[in-house]
């Protein structure tokens, strides 16, 4: 089964499928949303008047210039490519005005890093000093499971047929989670025993600096709820 399909078959069961749907369908509500997950649309369906479930798709897709935000040397530039959407599926439990959800988070894809080096850059890689154009670039994946669960606090009213503000602060955690690096340049220098050493001490040495936050994709998100009952 591929990733795509999973978030699918998840929210066509929650949400268009048997007798529970049909039941609940005047406690529904549809929203956007904002933030860390993406831009796009929710669904929301009640259980009772504290539970429910929470159904939504997020789009990112784009790449940021973060070169003066990476403290590079100069005579290089860095480019933030993010996952072209995320999905997330959950159960939420309402206490008056604040919310806490429990679910999955699937990407369509990884998130990815890459450097690249001007005419003539010194580089240091793994303590292993190279210069463009034996390494032109140099790429970061962020490889993980591809579904994650998440946790977060949230601040909304029940539902209700009314526009509502809602705020979520909390965290997914992807499972097997690491960096993946690769470069582009000179074959005969990219293909060496003594480059791709330097390279895997060059992955460790992100994999440790980044610490826990290998393992968190933070979530921050605002967005509005609209009640159809």
């Amino acid at each position: 089964m591929t990733r795509s399909l999973v978030p699918v078959i998840l929210l066509v069961s929650l949400f268009a499928g048997g007798r529970p749907t049909l039941a609940l369908q005047g406690n529904n509500a549809v929203g956007g949303r904002v933030g860390t997950l993406g831009i796009g649309a929710e669904v929301t369906v009640a259980v009772n008047e504290r539970v429910a479930i929470r159904g939504g798709i997020g789009f990112l897709g784009f790449e940021v210039d973060v070169t003066e935000r990476s403290n590079l040397a100069s005579n290089r530039t860095a480019e933030l490519s993010l996952p072209g959407a995320l999905y997330t599926v959950g159960a939420e439990g309402s206490f008056g005005v604040l919310r806490a959800e429990a679910g999955l988070l699937m990407r369509s894809g990884d998130p990815v890093y890459e450097i690249t080096y001007g005419t003539g850059a010194s580089i240091d890689i793994g303590g292993g000093y190279y210069r463009e154009p034996e390494v032109s670039t140099l790429t970061t994946t962020h490889v993980s499971g591809s579904v994650a669960p998440y946790a977060l606090l949230g601040f909304a009213p029940s539902l209700s047929p009314r526009i509502a503000l809602l705020v979520d602060f909390g965290a997914a955690f992807p499972p097997d989670a690491g960096f993946e690096m690769s470069a582009a340049g000179d074959p005969a220098v990219l293909s060496s025993s003594g480059f791709r050493a330097d390279l895997e001490t060059e992955r460790r040495e992100a994999e440790d600096d980044a610490g826990v936050f290998l393992n968190v994709w933070p979530i921050i998100s605002i967005g509005l709820r609209y009640g159809l009952r």
